[in-house]
């Protein structure tokens, strides 16, 4: 296979001063789509000392971590004090399906209820079965579990997963028989087991089935990933206690990381996020993060992620899962471009490998595309379409024995190639002839064609790959649709402009609480929507003037921010920030939040004939009251006491505690909510971790 030269984009960036011999340091990591970015920084003053910038090793995540780790050179491991890592894992790992098989046990769900409403695909199970138990909504058993056909079904299915969930109906209320179910399991297999009650106390079965479900599903990636990153950081002699971002930027010890991973669903907007408060000091603004793959937003409101009082959604499934309110496109500044037949330009959705890089990684590609300028006859979109294997392909181990496939497999393990040599190799009419299809479902082929990078390369805004590589392939690409050369470049980056805008009006009216009938569509839709957004865009009315205004500043992180957000605060006529170290902004945000933990009791009414009790659940702990007064203060007593005592054991410094007592039908929720920064004296000891 053809060699590449190794990619360090800026490789490492280090301020006016090194590291001092006693200084705690802390490193921050995150793993994107595109970019893997890492930052050293002092501890005590928050400077940032190096920062270090490694392509994403989409295959094994662990790997761009060690890379990354490598960059920062990092001369005095042992002052390093704390290292936190952001990471795409739990959602590429669902995306990509890529997640373990997992056996879901349902005790007490009313089977014919879940499959006459079709819920049974809101499960991203391998398997499933329904079994007697379960509660009722006061807490009352139903019947008791069936454990015996549990372990019968246990038994018969073991071999064909690699995780167990269970839930139980109303197991927030009464966690006995999930409990009873797991004892079980434990002795005859020893596959790991999510319970439900454990990651969420929603009342909502279906969802917190597939909460459960989902975690049991990442719960080795999870494992193999922590277990990779924690080699690295012992081969670079890297003590420090390891911290995960969740979701909703806040920070949790590895160890929990692995039990409950579902939770780290969007922690590489949430770090964003962190990152630019930490670096801007705005207290209230909108956040984007403008990646290779996609566009992250974030509204942060009192110094804080704006929480969506919805659960995540991960690949379109409802979760439990407590995530910051982000709001995704995929759009970035690897996204593919394409012209349809009208002229029409579009960005994305999909990501592939800029030309420049391809060309500046292999010299035949450059040269090959700086060849097409004097190409006879037309150009095909093929000329400027190349596949490429990240890495050799064995075809034994996939299966494949198709001859014309093994042909592509050959020829791209020589090194990439365009489509239209591929399809001149191998003597074909047309790509669907090169039977690829089963190369890209198994993840195999990575495309490379034109993105917004190299149009950033032809104009000058970056200079990392090959200029000339990229401004060939524009210009082929313009002699194939028909396109203006000249306003090619500017036509596409105003389009990515309008949808960045488009994306963040949507995104700033969502913030408004409105009432479910009233809730605005997730896109800008109708005529009359569609003309007032351009309008306010293009601003070519003769008549008219449209003016839509953010009324909160708007903060770009990411390397590209400067040329994308910067315009995007224009059209919206709101102040720009463009924070220090905006382009790792991201890693930062992997140590710079809280460690926050929150625990939950629910008070609600037993009745039993004429008599009436209050009951209060706090996790596995049950009391009952006779007084409706005596079961509150108890409540609020017991959740304050073991949330203080929860985020001490995790790491955090001095807890604050807050109270939030909600309704929620005929019972109460009790939250406390400890957050603290991380304490790095009780952290380095190992102890906590």
């Amino acid at each position: 296979m053809e060699t590449e030269k190794r990619f360090v984009p800026h490789g490492p960036k280090h301020s006016g001063r090194r590291p001092k011999e006693k200084t705690d340091y802390v490193v921050g990591i995150d793993t994107g789509g595109t970019y893997t970015d890492g930052v050293l920084m002092d501890y005590r003053t928050r400077e940032v000392l190096a920062s270090g910038k490694t392509l994403t090793t989409r295959e094994d995540l662990s790997s761009g971590v060690i890379d990354v780790l490598r960059s920062l050179d990092i001369k005095n491991p042992a002052g390093v004090k704390l290292v936190g890592i952001s990471s795409t894992l739990a959602t590429n790992s669902i995306a990509e399906n890529k997640a373990r098989d997992v056996g879901l046990i349902l005790v007490g769900y009313d089977r014919d209820l879940v499959r006459s409403f079709g819920l049974e695909k809101k499960f991203s199970a391998a398997c499933h079965a329904f079994f007697d138990g379960g509660h009722d909504s006061q807490g009352n058993e139903k019947s008791p579990p069936d454990l015996e056909g549990i372990r019968k079904w246990v038994d018969e299915n073991r071999d064909k997963v690699d995780a167990l969930a269970v839930s139980s109906y109303f197991s927030p209320l009464d966690p006995s028989h999930e409990e009873s179910v797991y004892r079980e399991i434990a002795k005859i297999c020893d596959l790991p087991v999510v319970l439900g009650h454990q990651l969420s106390t929603q009342l909502d079965s279906i969802v917190r089935a597939a909460t459960a479900c989902l975690n049991a599903s990442l719960v080795a990636v999870m494992q193999e990933f922590i277990g990779a990153v924690k080699a690295a950081l012992s081969e670079l002699d890297i003590r420090a206690p390891l911290m995960i971002v969740k979701g909703d930027g806040s920070l949790m010890p590895y160890r929990e990381a692995v039990r409950k991973p579902v939770e780290t669903v969007l922690s590489g907007p949430a770090a964003s996020a962190i990152g630019g408060m930490f670096f801007s000091d705005e207290k209230n603004a909108l956040m984007i993060d403008v990646g290779g793959t996609t566009t992250d937003m974030a509204f942060i409101r009192d110094s804080q992620i704006a929480v969506s009082d919805e659960g995540a959604r991960v690949g379109g499934i409802e979760t439990a899962v407590k995530a910051g309110r982000i709001r995704t496109a995929c759009v970035g500044c690897d996204s593919r471009i394409g012209v349809g037949e009208r002229g029409n330009i579009a960005v994305g959705p999909d990501r592939v490998i800029p030309l420049s890089r391809l060309a500046w990684k292999y010299r035949r590609v450059h040269d090959e595309i700086m060849g097409l300028k004097d190409k006879k006859g037309l150009l095909v979109p093929g000329d400027v379409c190349y596949w490429t294997f990240p890495r050799p392909v064995d075809p034994g181990d996939h299966g494949i024995s198709d001859p014309r496939t093994l042909r592509v497999i050959n020829a791209l393990n020589r090194g990439p190639a365009s489509i239209s040599g591929l399809i001149k190799e191998l003597e074909v009419h047309h790509m669907v002839q090169l039977n690829a299809d089963e190369l890209f479902r198994m993840g195999l082929i990575e495309e490379a064609t034109l993105t917004p990078s190299d149009l950033l390369h032809v104009n000058g805004k970056m200079d990392i790959w090959d200029a000339d590589a990229a401004r060939q392939a524009m210009l082929c690409v313009c002699r194939i649709h028909g396109k203006n050369q000249a306003a090619f470049v500017d036509e596409v980056l105003d389009h990515i402009v309008s949808m960045m805008v488009e994306e963040a009006v949507v995104f700033l009216a969502g913030q408004t609480e409105r009432k479910k009938g009233d809730r605005l569509p997730d896109s800008v839709d109708g005529a009359w929507g569609r003309w007032l957004l351009g309008e306010s865009i293009e601003r070519k009315d003769p008549h008219l003037s449209i003016e839509i205004t953010s009324r909160f500043p708007i903060i770009g992180i990411g390397a590209p921010a400067g040329i994308f957000v910067r315009k995007v605060a224009e059209m919206l006529r709101a102040p720009f920030i463009l924070p220090g170290h905006a382009h790792v902004a991201n890693a930062a945000g992997a140590v710079a939040g809280s460690v926050v933990i929150e625990k939950e009791a629910i008070l609600y009414t037993r009745e039993r004939g004429d008599s009436l009790s209050y009951m209060v659940q706090i996790d596995e702990k049950r009391m009952k009251f006779a007084e409706y007064g005596d079961a509150l203060e108890y409540a609020r007593r017991i959740v304050r006491e073991d949330a203080r005592r929860a985020a001490e054991d995790a790491g955090a410094l001095a807890p604050v505690v807050s109270l939030k007592v909600r309704t929620e039908g005929a019972l109460e929720r009790i939250s406390a909510r400890a957050a603290g920064n991380p304490d790095i004296s009780g952290l380095q000891t190992g102890c906590k971790g």
